[in-house]
């Protein structure tokens, strides 16, 4: 499949989470991610990549996540929920305020976190997914409906953490009959470990995984 070539109108780039607290200083996750994102300078690839495929691929689809309310009471702290992603996020601590207080946690409405970033804002013929509330994208989303209607083969995963929503995601996607690609530079997460785990021992038995340039040279 690595030597395979891949048919652009048939393919969907899904990129997830491309917002605020991932990506810009003030971020709940950003101070986490940060250094990873300048090291192998993901948002740059990411730029290159949509712009470069935007007029070759069938559909551009953002998948963000969606915004909680402050205080987030659409949550039970007591509830099963914090055992996992979201009782690591809930408490991060943000560069944001609602007026003039400091705001905790991810994802927060009212403030910038939920906000796709300027450098990728969707463009006319992209599409955004709304829903997403946990780490797959599938997930509580309309994403299935959106690619099989478009008649899409090939998924090309990009986005945010590697190894949390969008191994989540092509996980799903595998399951669900898509051929997926992982574009490697165009994902981060917190660590090289966690990044280079993922690309050499869970993304080769899902799919493929490529640079951008690679998947922009492999398009027919």
């Amino acid at each position: 499949m690595k030597k395979q070539k891949i048919e652009a109108s048939k393919t969907a780039i899904v990129l997830i989470e491309p917002q605020y607290d991932f990506l810009k200083p003030g971020g709940s996750m950003y101070q986490f991610i940060a250094k990873q994102l300048e090291k192998r300078k993901v948002i740059p690839n990411l730029v290159n990549l949509v712009n470069k495929a935007r007029k070759k691929v069938k559909k551009i689809v953002y998948v963000p996540f969606e915004a909680f309310e402050p205080g987030f009471p659409e949550i039970d702290r007591q509830g099963p929920g914090m055992c996992g992603l979201r009782g690591l996020e809930i408490d991060m601590p943000t560069g944001w305020k609602i007026h003039g207080k400091p705001v905790s946690g991810a994802w927060v409405k009212g403030t910038p976190g939920p906000e796709i970033i300027p450098e990728l804002t969707p463009k006319k013929g992209d599409l955004i997914v709304r829903g997403k509330k946990t780490l797959d994208a599938f997930w509580s989303t309309s994403l299935d409906y959106t690619l099989r209607t478009n008649m899409v083969e090939w998924v090309a995963m990009v986005g945010f953490h590697t190894n949390w929503c969008v191994e989540s995601t092509a996980r799903s996607a595998y399951d669900k009959g898509y051929r997926v690609i992982v574009i490697g530079d165009c994902t981060g997460t917190d660590t090289q470990e966690e990044q280079d785990y993922a690309e050499k021992y869970i993304f080769p038995k899902i799919g493929v995984v490529m640079n951008h340039q690679e998947f922009l040279k492999s398009l027919i």
